[in-house]
């Protein structure tokens, strides 16, 4: 969700140098910036980021994520950051911006990275969030994701179902609990429902939608370019959503404990169905599910 922030960024002279999970990496290798992985381990991310800041020109820093610990890291790392003034770390930041009031998370990212660009000087190339996330991806992601659909003779139209969605939301349980009734009615609409699980989620997709085509795990760079080929990507409100989102293919998110107005994926194309406290029911979804797919 950060994706069009990044862009602001970049379109407005500054070259972004990310420094996140180490999943990230393969998902953002087609947009050309620097990676470098936080692995949790604080005195290897505090080498890699002294680095940057002493060897790779990395003046200041743009903090996303709310954490104390984030901005204690580039402090340490003598970065100059900016970032929200949340979770009781504005002692840490070199530039304070306040935070705003309810938005999308990504019209959040956007307007710290537009307030940040601001106060260093700069001019920002943009001043509303575009319509599209708009991550590339690498020739070897559309590659895979080609070799992948023959390897494992998935039929030309197909449905990718992301049935798990793993910890809770205020102790709530994120996945909506009725993937595998949406097998049958794809099926008979011509479209074969496939699940590529990510290595800790196996047992758990297998569980939850036993009727569908699952298949091994594979990077998320090759899960992004097989999403953009789909039918139609059906998930909850999750990072799968999102990545559909991303390549901006037809989707249905499943929401039911969290708030849509903030988290819902950022994408024309999407479809969210049920709220926060009410999940939808199947055959609401299955009715959507004919609409989109007669299209």
């Amino acid at each position: 969700m950060c994706l069009p922030a990044l862009r602001l960024l970049e379109a407005s002279g500054f070259t972004p140098a990310l420094v996140g999970k180490r999943w990230a990496e393969d998902l953002m290798a087609g947009m050309g910036w620097r990676f470098d992985p936080i692995e949790g381990h604080v005195t290897e991310d505090l080498s890699r980021i002294r680095y940057l800041a002493s060897n790779a020109h990395a003046e200041k820093g743009l903090l996303f994520p709310n954490s104390f610990g984030s901005a204690l890291l580039f402090k340490i790392g003598r970065i100059k950051t900016a970032g929200l003034k949340t979770d009781g770390r504005s002692f840490l930041l070199d530039v304070k911006i306040p935070e705003p009031g309810k938005m999308h998370e990504v019209e959040r990212f956007f307007y710290t990275a537009h307030a940040a660009i601001e106060a260093w000087g700069g001019t920002p190339a943009w001043d509303k969030v575009p319509q599209k996330l708009g991550l590339l991806l690498l020739k070897r992601h559309e590659a895979a994701a080609k070799n992948l659909i023959l390897k494992h003779r998935i039929p030309e139209k197909f449905a990718l179902l992301a049935p798990v969605a793993r910890g809770k939301h205020n102790g709530k349980e994120k996945n909506w609990t009725h993937f595998n009734d949406l097998v049958k009615p794809l099926r008979e609409l011509g479209v074969e429902p496939i699940v590529f699980p990510s290595q800790r989620e196996e047992e758990l997709a297998r569980a939850a939608c036993p009727d569908a085509t699952i298949l091994p795990p594979t990077t998320l760079g090759n899960f992004a370019a097989i999403a953009k080929r789909a039918q139609i990507v059906i998930a909850n409100d999750s990072g799968v959503s999102h990545i559909a989102a991303a390549v901006g293919t037809r989707q249905i998110t499943l929401v039911g404990v969290t708030d849509r107005d903030r988290t819902s994926p950022w994408n024309p194309q999407a479809v969210v169905l049920g709220k926060e406290g009410q999940w939808p029911e199947v055959d609401e979804v299955i009715a959507a599910l004919k609409r989109i797919l007669s299209n």
